[in-house]
């Protein structure tokens, strides 16, 4: 998922253990040079659910309150990536 008017990418693709779906999610930065995808943080202890599209919503849910509350140190630390 990308988000809109952002350089940031979300990929929220669970894993299937024991009859559950385990939610998980990684972020990603694009490069503003270059747009690749530089992976920022990943997300993989997240809770798990009955369904794929419960566990591939609630991570997206997930991921961007995690940029929206590290977004200020993503800036001034990770966002060095962005600027290469």
């Amino acid at each position: 998922m990308r988000l809109p008017n952002s350089r940031f990418r979300v990929d929220s693709v669970p894993t299937f253990s024991v009859g559950r779906f385990f939610a998980q999610a990684r972020i990603f930065q694009a490069h503003s040079a270059t747009h690749e995808q530089i992976e920022i943080f990943a997300a993989i202890n997240l809770p798990d659910f009955a369904t794929e599209a419960e566990a591939i919503a609630f991570s997206n849910k997930w991921a961007v309150g995690w940029i929206h509350e590290n977004l200020l140190e993503i800036t001034a630390t990770k966002g060095a990536y962005a600027q290469r």
